[in-house]
C-alpha cells in the first residue's frame, strides 16, 4: 500500500430523482388516490424530508411484477 497517492475513481452515474406523489400519479395517468391505494399494497417509496417519495426506477419494477 502506498501512500500520497491519489486513485481515480470513476465518476458515480447521477443519481435518480425522487418523485413526489403528484408526479408519480401524473406519469401512470392516475389520480394521487389511485397512488395511495397502491401503496396500501406495497408501492415502494420512503420518507424523505417529512414527505412520501417515490423512484420511478422501483415504482416501475414493482408496478410490472405486480400488474405483468
Amino acid at each position: 500500500m502506498s501512500r500520497g497517492r491519489l486513485i481515480a475513481l470513476p465518476r458515480a452515474a447521477a443519481a435518480e430523482p425522487w418523485l413526489n406523489k403528484h408526479q408519480i400519479a401524473r406519469h401512470y395517468g392516475r389520480s394521487t388516490r389511485w397512488i395511495e391505494l397502491r401503496m396500501r399494497e406495497g408501492l415502494p417509496s420512503r420518507m424523505l424530508g417529512g414527505r412520501r417519495a417515490f423512484q420511478l426506477s422501483a415504482v416501475e419494477a414493482w408496478m410490472e411484477a405486480k400488474y405483468a
